[in-house]
């Protein structure tokens, strides 16, 4: 009996690890639906005015981080998938939305500083960097210390971006489109392209094929 409990305890421990970090972190700033599951509690951190909304049917992996720092807003919709390690970071007064039914891969990271929107059922792969952000370069000083320029992302619903892939600020991607492996997306790119390389160039379009 003892060892059905053990079995049973250690099969569900995602969902018993889910409902404790529901406890504990639900309140004015952190919202979370129902069955959220958790391999590990996820490295929380909600300034006085950040938001998060975590929705139905949400699964973290391991070493989850998720930051909402000034006004920032971050949505996790319904049927969400996260891979251990991954970074979510929204800032200023940036609004975060991964939607229904999203998928992302271990380590990537979605750097925040301006809007970013991910679309329903899109698949991100590993190692994926989405980066709203980029210092200014002029001459007028160290670059570290010249501040930054932002600009939003989005990608449209059934996204996929292979691994390793770099979308850069200001960067749109239309629906069903593919980023293949490597790739550095620093334009944006229609509907059923698919595009790769560095810069990221058009290699073929699904809707021709």
């Amino acid at each position: 009996m003892l060892y059905k409990l053990l079995m049973y305890v250690r099969l569900n421990k995602a969902s018993w690890k889910g409902r404790l970090f529901k406890l504990v972190y639900q309140g004015k700033h952190v919202k979370i639906g129902s069955n959220f599951k958790c391999d590990s509690f996820p490295d929380l951190q909600i300034t006085q005015n950040g938001q998060l909304i975590i929705k139905d049917n949400v699964t973290f992996r391991r070493n989850v981080e998720v930051r909402a720092h000034n006004d920032a807003a971050i949505t996790i919709a319904s049927n969400v998938r996260i891979d251990r390690g991954v970074r979510i970071l929204g800032a200023n007064e940036s609004k975060i939305v991964l939607e229904d039914g999203v998928r992302i891969g271990l380590y990537s990271v979605i750097n925040g500083g301006n809007s970013v929107k991910i679309g329903k059922k899109c698949l991100i792969s590993g190692f994926v960097y989405l980066q709203t952000s980029m210092h200014r370069y002029n001459n007028d000083g160290p670059i570290q210390d010249q501040g930054y320029t932002h600009a939003p992302i989005t990608l449209e619903e059934d996204v996929w971006l292979g691994a390793h892939v770099v979308v850069l600020p200001g960067v749109k991607i239309g629906q069903g489109a593919i980023a293949g492996s490597n790739s550095v997306v620093r334009k944006s790119v229609e509907s059923g392209q698919i595009v790769g390389g560095v810069p990221a160039k058009i290699l073929k379009d699904r809707t021709n094929s």
